[in-house]
């Protein structure tokens, strides 16, 4: 949430807001953008878990947790939601909000118009990282993106074939233990992660 001292507030809101206009998104369109918007079905229970969580992941008290509404959500022109933002002071890191986007994120996918579970941007200002959550890992990026290249996300998350389901071109390798090291990579693509290392003798066929 976006309760701090108002000097770090303006600060850090404008550095999100400029981005923000960067990437093509109209902070005045309410169909586009919306700002400290409520997460449905609010459980204060849950929260007794996430400041558990917090602790493990760094919180030390000195922020107050959040109160079930969410910084920025970012829309399709359908109304669903596309992305959320969550934002903490210029000085935190802002992974630490990780575990509260992942609540809110869980929650807007609830929502009776929402298909999907929307994507979520962590900042502090400075900072963004980009998360799909169960496709991949958080990462850090440029900026934020595009209405149209969330969409485009969006389309390659319901529709692309996993890598496990595609077949091996036999002609380019075919020794059991290369058919199982190709399998072995993709695996770890679909559960992530984006580097992989293969540890194998000289001409087994790393390269090819």
């Amino acid at each position: 949430m976006m309760m701090s001292n108002p000097t770090e507030q303006v600060t850090r809101q404008e550095l999100i807001d400029r981005a923000l206009i960067k990437a093509g998104w109209d902070l005045a369109d309410s169909n586009q953008v919306g700002q400290e918007i409520p997460v449905d079905r609010f459980d204060p229970a849950a929260w007794a878990i996430l400041r558990e969580r917090l602790k493990r992941e760094g919180w030390d008290g000195s922020t107050p947790l959040p109160s079930g509404i969410s910084d920025y959500l970012l829309y399709r022109s359908n109304g669903q939601v596309l992305a959320v933002v969550e934002a903490k002071r210029t000085s935190v890191n802002p992974r630490i909000a990780k575990l509260q986007a992942e609540f809110y994120a869980s929650e807007i996918e609830k929502w009776p118009n929402q298909s999907f579970q929307p994507f979520v941007f962590l900042t502090n200002g400075h900072k963004i990282l980009f998360w799909e959550k169960g496709f991949a890992h958080e990462r850090e990026v440029h900026g934020f993106f595009s209405r149209a290249d969330l969409e485009n996300r969006l389309d390659l998350r319901k529709n692309q074939t996993p890598l496990t389901q595609m077949a091996i071109n036999t002609k380019i390798t075919d020794r059991a233990y290369q058919i199982e090291a190709v399998r072995r990579v993709c695996e770890a693509y679909e559960q992530g992660k984006r580097r992989t290392l293969l540890v194998m003798a000289t001409g087994t066929g790393k390269t090819r």
